[in-house]
């Protein structure tokens, strides 16, 4: 594959989770690739997501030299920006997603141009309105709270 521009790249969000994904990466990609999402309508851009892991250090002193582990992996969080549409289904998912307070994740699936998917489970976090000017289009910035791992599937896979 080649590089690409975001340009056509689609976001998407499914039914709110009811259990945690499964353990086996395959398991819960299978289970993700599965779902039905609906789009979420006029999005702008969609920010920063996939792990970083925690550096756990330790420094023994019979070698002087600190050494380096791997600790917490974090997702962290993604802003989207969406142009605001109070009638559109993915924006209204997205809402609903916001105000639910389980602790079960919603899936979401973002496509690239080529076919490659990206899946992951999460909280919407934030629900804001921006971009309020005579000049400007009005916006929705959602957050979303990335709880799990970043399950990546390639064209035809």
């Amino acid at each position: 594959m080649s590089i690409n521009t975001g340009a056509e790249t689609r976001i998407y969000i499914g039914p709110r989770l009811t259990a945690d994904l499964p353990k086996d990466h395959a398991a819960a990609l299978t289970l993700l690739a599965g779902l039905t999402y609906v789009e979420v309508g006029e999005v702008d851009g969609i920010g920063d997501y996939g792990d970083t892991i925690g550096d756990v250090s330790f420094s023994p002193l019979a070698s002087g030299r600190a050494k380096h582990l791997k600790g917490l992996a974090d997702a962290g969080s993604c802003e989207v920006s969406i142009g605001f549409d109070s009638g559109d289904a993915g924006q209204l998912k997205l809402v609903e997603a916001f105000l639910d307070r389980s602790r079960y994740d919603y899936p979401i699936k973002v496509v690239y141009v080529d076919g490659e998917t990206d899946y992951f489970a999460a909280k919407v976090m934030s629900n804001k309105k921006s971009g309020i000017t005579v000049a400007g289009v009005l916006m929705r910035k959602v957050t979303l709270g990335i709880n799990s791992d970043i399950y990546e599937a390639l064209p035809g896979a």
